[in-house]
């Protein structure tokens, strides 16, 4: 038979357990995913086997389904901490499997979040974890006992009625053959519990007897030792988390005279933050969403408010951005702290606003990261570059060298006759290109001496010239191609007489355009047998030829004739594109002309997961008092054909 046990774990003990990830993205959600969280797979714990029950009122979801939290490592993690990577929308037992599932959404307006979504939808985080209390004892099952559902036998512990208060994505799957759940604190706690009764969980669970009490032995100075730093180490990290989320000093002294453990406090902050969110409720004809809570605006507002400062105008600047416009990094600091509940915030020195305000978790930086990234992405659309005009575009998944080759017979089908076969397309003998993607970056450290100088101008100015950078060293990139004339595949350079891609040396004019066009139209294939018949669509100037070549674009007659009767048969005929890039210090101005990159290969552009725009990570200097910050990008320019390209060399 089954009873109740009447010994430690005890009802409200607080929990981890670790599962296998299973995951599927929602349909028309893209951020949001359906795992499967719990299940009735025993555990091994210290004590025995533990069981949770997936019986109709066995799980108690409220918590999860009223705000519960979804974090990263249970907030171990120092670059996440105990901050949100998302919410719960919503959490259900499926009785048929035993299981319970639910329904996360990743914050994709938060970078690190959006990382781990990235993850998520790769598999490359393949662990899950919940949090959960027991809301009443364990029922134990002796060697031979079957529970009265008739699913679980003995030796075992069954939680009939518990409730999970938090689910945490983990990067390391569990071990099904290893206990898991077991914190530092409650492995602390049993140990010394075990030196003092004079027993061990396994000796309990062999006897199932009341171990009698013994007189505790005198403990040793090294015993006292270790007794001294774990509480020292439990009250370091309490007060951390406790000044993390703005816990009064009553409540967190409550916590310490209490011997409470970190975990113990942990939950108890989840709970209080999950108590303060408003749930907004869900109906027929209704859409569903999440209210932003008073500290969230003041994040909005005080990112806007430094963009402003910074000389950067937001199309629609949150409510009271202009009040933080005139703010300093200081006061935005005070007000900061001062609604996560910290009452002394306004009587602090810079130097210890400075402190309390650097740690990962804190609004202040959650702010400048706002700023960081907002400034990268408005730079990068101002940079006047031209390469992404008539350039092709692609993505990699990877770093890793990818080779092209080239079709014979332009892609031509060819007849198939009843019962005849397919012949196959010729490619090139040699890859003709290799695509390549490298990183390029830099990194800046917001200081103390940048936060007590309020110096926000410093750090925009940095950080914008690191996104010029980033789109001009593209620009630049593409353009050096052209002008350095690589050797290709075949041994010739891009623009030879070879590649029949190489003009008569002149200045622009109707007869010079005329050459450029004959001879990209009579290009052939790789078996020198069909004619391409491409034509220019793109005409690239340096910034000394630019007036001579618009003039040819753009008059009603030719400029070259004396006759005004004689039409201008380039007049809009192609696109000028002028690039300072292009100009040469010294002697002939060379011009290109470029068919359009769908109907031929010349220059490709790729980056790394298409993202075009340079990516902003922080984190927390070690070496350095501030918060570090590096805009990087990866990327590669591959040159992959001749055939749309022709060169006219200019004249000196």
């Amino acid at each position: 038979m089954a009873k109740q046990m009447d010994s430690p774990p005890a009802a409200g003990q607080l929990a981890h357990r670790s599962a296998q990830l299973e995951c599927r993205a929602v349909e028309g959600q893209p951020a949001q995913f359906e795992i499967s969280i719990s299940s009735e797979t025993p555990a091994a714990r210290w004590y025995g086997r533990e069981i949770l029950s997936h019986d109709a009122g066995a799980v108690d979801l409220s918590l999860l389904n009223r705000g519960g939290a979804l974090l990263f490592a249970h907030g171990r993690d120092v670059n996440y901490g105990l901050v949100p990577v998302g919410r719960i929308v919503r959490a259900w037992l499926d009785e048929e499997k035993r299981q319970c599932r639910a329904v996360i959404e990743m914050d994709e307006d938060d970078p690190d979040s959006a990382r781990l979504k990235s993850k998520l939808e790769k598999g490359m985080l393949s662990g899950v974890s919940i949090g959960y209390r027991l809301l009443t004892p364990y029922q134990q099952l002796k060697a031979g006992d079957t529970s009265a559902n008739g699913r679980f036998s003995g030796p075992a512990y069954v939680a009939t009625r518990w409730q999970p208060h938090e689910i945490s994505l983990e990067p390391i799957p569990a071990d099904p053959t290893v206990g898991v759940g077991r914190t530092m604190e409650e492995a602390c706690e049993m140990a010394l519990k075990e030196k003092q009764e004079g027993t061990t969980p396994a000796e309990g669970q062999r006897t199932q007897e009341p171990v009698p009490a013994v007189t505790p032995p005198v403990p040793d100075d090294a015993a006292l030792t270790r007794a001294v730093q774990a509480e020292r180490e439990r009250t370091t990290r309490i007060d951390a988390l406790c000044a993390r989320f703005g816990v009064d000093d009553k409540t967190r002294s409550q916590y310490l005279s209490e011997g409470q453990t970190v975990d113990q406090v942990r939950a108890a902050i989840l709970e209080r933050l999950s108590a303060e969110r408003t749930p907004v409720a869900a109906g027929i004809g209704r859409e569903t969403g999440v209210t932003v809570d008073e500290l969230d605006k003041v994040r909005a507002a005080a990112a806007d408010g430094l963009l402003i400062r910074a000389g950067y105008a937001p199309e629609k600047p949150a409510d009271g951005a202009g009040e933080f416009a005139g703010m300093s990094f200081s006061r935005i600091a005070v007000e900061c702290l001062s609604r996560s509940g910290v009452e002394d915030a306004n009587r602090m020195s810079a130097e210890q606003l400075f402190r309390r305000s650097m740690t990962p978790d804190s609004a202040f930086v959650s702010i400048l990261s706002n700023v960081a990234n907002r400034i990268v992405l408005d730079s990068r659309d101002t940079v006047p570059t031209t390469f992404q005009l008539w350039t092709s575009k692609a993505s990699a998944s990877d770093f890793k060298p990818t080779e092209f080759y080239e079709i014979g017979e332009a892609g031509e089908l060819l007849e198939v006759p009843q019962n005849g076969e397919l012949k196959e397309a010729r490619l090139s003998d040699a890859a003709v290109a290799t695509r390549r993607l490298l990183t390029f970056g830099r990194k800046i450290t917001f200081t103390r001496q940048l936060f007590i100088n309020d110096d926000i101008g410093l750090v925009s100015r940095t950080l914008t010239r690191f996104s010029l950078a980033a789109q001009r060293g593209i620009n630049t990139a593409v353009y050096d191609l052209l002008k350095q004339n690589p050797v290709m595949y075949d041994g010739n350079r891009l623009f030879s007489a070879a590649h029949r891609n190489l003009g008569t040396g002149a200045a622009p004019s109707t007869a010079t355009f005329a050459e450029a066009r004959k001879k990209m139209r009579t290009q052939r294939d790789i078996s020198d047998n069909a004619y391409l018949n491409l034509s220019p669509a793109y005409i690239l100037s340096s910034a000394a030829d630019e007036t001579e070549v618009e003039k040819l674009l753009t008059s009603l007659a030719d400029p070259g004739s004396g006759n005004s009767g004689v039409a201008n048969v380039f007049r809009n005929r192609m696109r000028l594109i002028v690039d300072a890039e292009l100009d040469v210090d010294s002697g002939a101005q060379p011009y290109y002309f470029v068919a359009d990159p769908r109907m031929a290969d010349t220059i490709e552009v790729c980056y790394l997961n298409g993202s075009e725009t340079p990516i902003v990570e922080s984190r927390m200097a070690f070496d350095e008092l501030g918060v570090q910050y590096r805009v990087y990008i990866d990327r590669g320019v591959t040159l992959l054909g001749y055939r749309g390209l022709f060169k006219n060399p200019g004249k000196a």
